[in-house]
């Protein structure tokens, strides 16, 4: 928070809201208190000492709060020199990426995933008027959306979108799917009263008849489904911190009625009245000061805010429905692919009116828009890239995708099946279960038909030869140790080291006691033969198998992969003087080699990487790794996170592969556990009274 009108109005009202409702959740989860964070950005004079009055105003009204500031870039760090941050071109958004990275690891800090925001309506006119003067489309223009992944944290373990895995394992996770003894009762009391007894009455009686019991009706209504991504072994990230803003229905004149009703004080930051600082300055002075058209004003602008939303809406419901008939035979987050059958979508369902070839116009625009928020749901599970797709580079993909759909359509020739093609990070390559090529040939998919659609096999593109491949180096540990040799008994293990997202795909982190370094690259060829010879004989032909059968052709040279830095036998190390060192140390203890870029006083090893140099030791998400390597290192591996709503609506032809024993349950829903557990309870009460009745008639002497 930063202390203005809205802000405070927020606090205040989470302060009342723990006061009337202790048992209050957001978004499911559990809400233990609230507690406010107030960033200062030191862009103007006395900007720290308003942050700690804002916090002590906070404390007065009964929440925790702290004042934290931001701490910019030295000079030259950000595309050449500046003297103070407000000189930068781009300072808006450098400061919402710091404020945002600042929020997130004080939210990893204090365990917590909801982080509320109070953006109101007036803000919400603001960002929709400068995207409707900046050329956006429907999507664009719905606005702030009041629930959304908390932004600029890629790669912050636990922020973004990630850290439900280790909540699950510790003794009190957060996540907790189980129904409250409290809002049990409440539900099951709801229920109850809106259940009529006579019609209770006759169907217990059909189900004491046909012997219908419980567990007959949760399979034929499907009332639980089990779900899970831990198809090949490997763990599959969700969670994160989500970001809620619960005021976007109020505007600011309300908000400052509730400050001045309540006397509740607030600070107004002059930097805001600023129009030449950013553009959303310039937008507020243009609403305050000008009298703008009527279709420029508030209410039509949050009026077609409200209907680009609502169409948006509409059009993913569309999409859900054609992603239902979509067909998903395989998911490996090992590797990071899936293949993929669309089904056949054209215009064929609708009559055709060549008089007007603007409405067939528009019809193919609709469907192709459908056609690439499916496609775009598809790439999400294997694309490297953190933001989303835009439409509009998609355009090709849908045309070669659903042939049906371009202008005029295009005629697929069976014969000469597509060519592979690469957009967004994400490799489209044909697979013909037929072909007598074994590197797509072996994916468990079925023979297809001759009017069927082809089956798309996704996957990481090839990295480029003329580009740098992501590449994550761990830093040093076993470097300063006595002189008798490279010893494992006088080597201590590393405590973990953090979680680092690498190529936007694998979250991995590692513990070791080498004196090199780790670096985790990409699966290079040059070191497939040497990698492969220094395997034990059963691990030599486990990995032939597990290439060919889940990475096929140069899919396999995507996979992350660990190296050290020099050859070195963990079997039979041999005793040396010196080992490479830390770089703080070098330039501590040798300033002039560490100039000259020098890892090792007595060698001219330098810190430049020479990938021709580097020794294989492991492919973690294969779990395929040199022998006698857990002495030394020890990793974890997990797959980022995937819309599990995808995989869920979409059909499968291998269901089964998807249930395990560490799967996510989604069902059932509260509801309907209640309405479960109810029925039992009315069954039992019912027994009883059927019991009762017969010993009175029993001591009656009647039947």
């Amino acid at each position: 928070m930063s202390g203005g009108v809205d802000s405070m109005a927020l606090i205040y009202l989470c302060a009342q809201l723990r006061k009337y409702d202790l048992y209050f959740q957001l978004a499911d989860n559990p809400v233990s208190n609230f507690r406010a964070i107030i960033i200062d950005h030191r862009l103007r004079e006395g900007s720290g000492k308003e942050a700690h009055a804002v916090a002590d105003a906070v404390r007065k009204m009964g929440l925790p709060g702290d004042a934290w500031p931001i701490h910019w870039p030295k000079p030259g760090g950000v595309r050449g020199r500046w003297e103070h941050p407000k000189d930068l071109p781009n300072v808006e958004s450098v400061a919402r990426r710091l404020r945002y990275r600042k929020l997130a690891e004080l939210c990893n800090y204090r365990a917590s995933v909801s982080l509320l925001m109070a953006h109101h309506e007036d803000d919400q006119y603001e960002t929709v008027l400068m995207r409707l003067l900046q050329g956006h489309g429907p999507r664009g223009l719905r606005g702030i959306k009041a629930a959304v992944d908390i932004p600029e944290c890629e790669g912050l373990h636990g922020a973004d979108r990630s850290g439900y895995v280790d909540d699950q394992k510790k003794s009190r996770p957060f996540y907790n799917r189980s129904l409250a003894k409290r809002g049990f009762t409440g539900l099951r009391r709801e229920l109850a009263s809106s259940i009529d007894p006579q019609m209770l009455e006759e169907e217990l009686r059909e189900t004491i008849v046909d012997g219908t019991d419980v567990g007959d009706f949760e399979e034929l209504y499907q009332t639980e489904q089990t779900v899970s991504l831990d198809l090949s072994g490997i763990e599959v990230e969700d969670g994160g911190i989500m970001v809620y803003r619960p005021l976007l229905e109020f505007s600011k004149d309300r908000l400052i009625a509730t400050c001045e009703a309540n006397g509740i004080p607030w600070w107004e930051d002059s930097t805001n009245m600023d129009q030449t600082l950013t553009i959303r300055n310039a937008v507020r002075h243009m609403c305050k000061n000008h009298t703008l058209p009527v279709a420029l004003q508030k209410p039509s602008i949050l009026a077609l805010s409200r209907r680009c939303a609502q169409e948006t809406r509409a059009r993913e419901a569309e999409a859900d429905r054609l992603l239902a008939q979509t067909i998903i035979h395989s998911v490996e987050p090992k590797i990071g692919s899936v293949s993929v059958q669309f089904p056949d979508y054209s215009l064929s369902r609708f009559p055709r009116d060549k008089s007007h070839p603007v409405r067939r116009r528009a019809r193919i625009l609709r469907q192709r828009e459908i056609a690439g928020v499916l496609i775009r749901r598809i790439i999400e599970i294997v694309t490297p890239q953190q933001q989303t797709i835009p439409l509009a580079n998609l355009q090709n993909v849908i045309s070669w995708l659903f042939p049906a759909l371009s202008d005029p359509p295009k005629k697929q020739n069976m014969a000469e099946p597509p060519k592979a093609f690469g957009i967004a990070g994400v490799h489209f390559v044909p697979i013909d279960p037929e072909s007598p090529s074994p590197s797509l040939s072996n994916q468990g998919i079925p023979s297809r038909k001759a009017d069927e659609p082809l089956v798309w096999y996704f996957s990481r593109t090839p990295y480029p030869s003329n580009q740098p491949v992501p590449r994550y180096r761990a830093p040093y540990w076993s470097a300063m140790f006595s002189f008798r040799g490279f010893n494992k008994d006088h080597c201590k293990w590393s405590q973990w080291m953090q979680w680092a997202l690498w190529d936007g795909r694998f979250w991995i982190r590692l513990r070791h006691r080498l004196p090199y370094r780790v670096i985790l690259h990409p699966f290079e060829l040059s070191h497939a033969k040497t990698f492969r010879e220094s395997l034990a004989p059963e691990d030599r032909a486990r990995l032939g198998a597990l290439l060919k059968r889940y990475a096929p052709g140069k899919t396999r040279y995507t996979l992350p992969a660990l190296y050290l830095e020099e050859d070195l036998d963990l079997l039979n190390v041999k005793p040396r003087r010196y080992y490479p060192i830390s770089p703080a140390v070098l330039h501590m203890c040798y300033p002039t080699r560490a100039r000259k870029g020098l890892t090792d006083p007595t060698s001219d090893h330098p810190t430049t990487l020479d990938v021709s140099k580097l020794k294989l030791i492991a492919l973690p998400s294969l779990e395929v790794q040199i022998p006698h390597l857990d002495d030394w290192l020890q990793y974890e591996i997990r797959y980022r996170r995937v819309d599990r709503s995808t995989l869920e609506t979409a059909s499968s032809t291998n269901y089964s592969s998807f249930v395990s024993s560490r799967s996510l349950r989604t069902g059932p829903s509260a509801a309907v556990a209640a309405f479960l557990e109810l029925r039992r309870a009315l069954r039992r009460r019912k027994r009883r009274s059927v019991r009762g009745h017969r010993i009175l008639s029993r001591r009656n002497g009647t039947k």
